[in-house]
């Protein structure tokens, strides 16, 4: 008897031309079992030829989570278009909106104004004060201490190694507001991707004893390694301290902090606790301040990295959790009509570029949700 992870694999298989005799009796013993079958299958028909690269398939190689998925569809006893799709998309690890042009006939989300995504964009305070806004801009700016600073909009920012005439701190700090994304390159060569509405401080030479920075909001590092002197990131009450490593930092929540690694070693500490906590590629850590308490536990990494990349990452989270990661890349504000819309669930991967009234609307078509746009806000209620 086939089950809902076996029909799935065999249609793909026998799309590409690489069913063996098995699969195909099988799926033929399948497909007359009844007429909800055969509706599935021209709908993974119909979608399979509907995507641009599914040679991306042969890249998926996490049984763990094409067992969710068929673990979702045994909960089905009919299968709606929008459904059958999603769950190949997870498959094949593509982006679904491609699904939309399937609702074009369909009322589309009700807007009155046009939200633009998130863009390239920072503002860089001197340590004299002076503010650069970096938009479309491209220059050759001389610290205090004689470090050259190169600014452009398009590579980021990169701090000369050259060494600084004199030996005091002086520091820069990159404001990332909302609707924007930035990266620089520290004068160690240390790379920093920052997200919407983040804040990082840093020296504009570090000194003989260490390298520290320090951030609110969210980055992410790939720190230059250097055994003898510490790279140090400060968000409130917590250090995480390393010497060359790859990790992500989310602190846009003082009181809870979160940690992701995936490469290296780091040590964490927090100001409530007298003790350092390791972590180990693949660990998330969750600092929270208010007990004192660090926990940590091995996850898939890349959904917390996945905004780096220009991508939207959603793994079974709650609609509160995602829309306030929309408010701060599209620069809007969000409001809830019921408590219920808070907790509806959403899995999905999505491009950061894409138009927000095309990303609500599969959002939309894939859950329990209803959106409005009016204005700058988005109205958000159950169905």
């Amino acid at each position: 008897m086939m089950n809902q992870e076996d029909y799935i694999q065999a249609i793909l298989a026998y799309l590409k031309d690489e069913a063996s005799d098995e699969q195909i009796d099988r799926l033929q013993k399948w497909l007359a079992l009844g007429q909800d079958n055969k509706t599935t299958y021209q709908n993974i028909v119909r979608t399979y030829f509907r995507l641009d690269n599914i040679q991306q398939w042969d890249k998926i190689n996490s049984f763990a989570a094409q067992k969710k998925v068929a673990a979702k569809l045994t909960h089905k006893k009919k299968f709606p278009y929008w459904f059958v799709a999603a769950s190949l998309i997870i498959l094949l690890g593509l982006s679904p909106l491609f699904l939309l042009n399937d609702f074009t006939n369909e009322i589309p989300i009700a807007q009155t104004t046009h939200i633009e995504p998130g863009k390239k964009g920072a503002e860089l305070i001197l340590s004299n004060g002076k503010r650069v806004q970096i938009m479309n801009t491209r220059k050759l700016l001389k610290e205090q201490n004689g470090v050259l600073v190169q600014v452009d909009s398009v590579k980021g920012i990169i701090y000369s190694k050259e060494l600084a005439k004199s030996k005091s701190l002086i520091y820069n700090t990159i404001k990332v507001a909302r609707g924007q994304e930035f990266n620089l390159r520290l004068s160690d060569g240390t790379q920093v991707w920052l997200n919407a509405e983040s804040e990082l401080k840093y020296p504009v030479h570090f000194s003989a004893d260490n390298r520290k920075v320090f951030l609110k909001g969210e980055a992410y590092f790939e720190v230059a390694t250097n055994k003898d002197k510490a790279f140090i990131v400060n968000s409130f009450d917590q250090d995480v301290r390393v010497y060359g490593t790859k990790f992500n930092i989310n602190a846009y929540d003082k009181n809870l902090i979160k940690t992701v690694l995936l490469e290296g070693c780091v040590g964490v500490k927090i100001k409530r606790l007298n003790k350092e906590e390791k972590m180990i590629p693949g660990d998330l850590l969750l600092a929270n301040m208010h007990e004192g308490s660090m926990d940590s536990r091995q996850v898939d990494v890349y959904p917390y990295i996945a905004w780096k990349d220009g991508n939207f990452l959603f793994r079974n989270e709650n609609l509160e959790e995602i829309m306030l990661r929309l408010e701060r890349w599209y620069n809007v504000k969000v409001f809830f009509e019921d408590n219920k819309a808070r907790t509806i669930p959403f899995i999905g991967n999505m491009k950061r570029y894409t138009e927000i009234d095309k990303l609500l609307y599969f959002i939309e078509k894939s859950s329990e949700a209803k959106f409005m746009i009016k204005d700058n806000v988005i109205i958000v209620r159950s169905k």
